[in-house]
């Protein structure tokens, strides 16, 4: 398993390089467009969260704000009151972010292992300012399709969470950790903040090295379309979704099936950062993709029985 992996990255290694040599203008704007879209829209909404949820971890101060969400998750996911900080931050901050924070509440003690796999399986997600702004409002021009869609895309690995939770119950990690007024200081601040550095670095690379590989896959001469849209996708929700809104001669419900598609499964490029978040942490990233492509599947077959009845055809 390991040589496979480590063939296939040489693989990628030696077709992105043939890309920068052979095509370098083209490459050249390929990583330009992954960089600008790390630059506007990850560096200013996930940077600070990253560096405000270290720092809440840092100081133990998770607890307090899951106070009022415990009882309600407890009894709908059997989660641990760290494990509510989680579950409702994967689905409101986007991907990675409940990937990152199962991997460190998984290192630091505060969630099981066992719990950390099991939240990773259903947390991490698009995040509804993307799902609305990108992908309803900007790409695929529809914003009437907001409820089924947020049902879909949301209902789908809680329906997940549901299955996989078996009445299984976790409980809350007791950690004896004594931090005095001097721990909390600059210093602690500064360690969070180079950790979130690091953690918007990782995605920003990820991001334009998977956005070279999509811009490579759209120049295949593929028999069909569909499968330029789908490979594309796959490899990276963003420019798959760019790519096959854009083609207005393809009907509304095979566009929207698409986009749903890709929304789900968050794209290789989005695993890649999740393996990256659970690095050290014990946590499973094989469940995490079979996860994913559990509920990617689980949302396109609810989309295709309900979308004649909710989704009218173009005026």
């Amino acid at each position: 398993m390991n040589m496979m992996k480590k063939i296939l990255y040489f693989s990628v290694i030696l077709i992105l390089l043939a890309f920068l040599l052979l095509d370098p203008a083209c490459a050249v704007e390929a990583s330009r467009a992954g960089l600008m879209l790390w630059f506007h829209t990850l560096v200013p909404t996930l940077l600070p969260f990253l560096i405000l949820s270290n720092l809440l971890i840092a100081i133990d101060g998770i607890s307090y704000l899951t106070r009022f969400l415990y009882p309600v998750f407890h009894r709908i996911f059997g989660c641990s009151r760290n494990g509510c900080f989680c579950i409702a931050s994967g689905f409101l901050c986007g991907y990675p972010v409940g990937a990152k924070l199962a991997g460190d509440l998984t290192r630091e003690g505060r969630i099981t292992v066992e719990e950390g796999n099991y939240l990773l399986a259903f947390c991490n997600n698009a995040s509804p300012a993307f799902l609305i702004g990108y992908c309803l409002t900007n790409s695929l021009k529809r914003p009437d399709l907001l409820v089924l869609t947020l049902l879909l895309v949301y209902g789908a690995p809680l329906l997940l969470a549901l299955f996989l939770r078996r009445k299984r119950d976790f409980s809350d990690t007791h950690i004896e950790k004594e931090t005095s007024r001097s721990q909390i200081s600059f210093k602690i601040v500064d360690v969070c903040m180079m950790n979130g550095l690091e953690s918007i670095l990782k995605l920003g690379c990820y991001i334009i090295l998977f956005s070279m590989l999509a811009r490579l896959v759209t120049g295949l001469p593929f028999p069909f379309p569909h499968l330029t849209y789908g490979s594309t996708g796959l490899l990276e929700m963003t420019n798959g979704i760019a790519l096959v809104t854009a083609d207005m001669s393809l009907p509304i419900l095979q566009r929207y099936l698409f986009v749903l598609c890709f929304l789900s499964f968050g794209g290789l490029s989005g695993a890649a950062q999740t393996e990256s978040m659970i690095l050290d942490s014990g946590l499973s990233f094989p469940a995490y993709l079979k996860a994913k492509l559990m509920t990617a599947a689980l949302v396109v077959c609810l989309a295709a029985g309900a979308m004649t009845l909710f989704i009218p055809p173009n005026p």
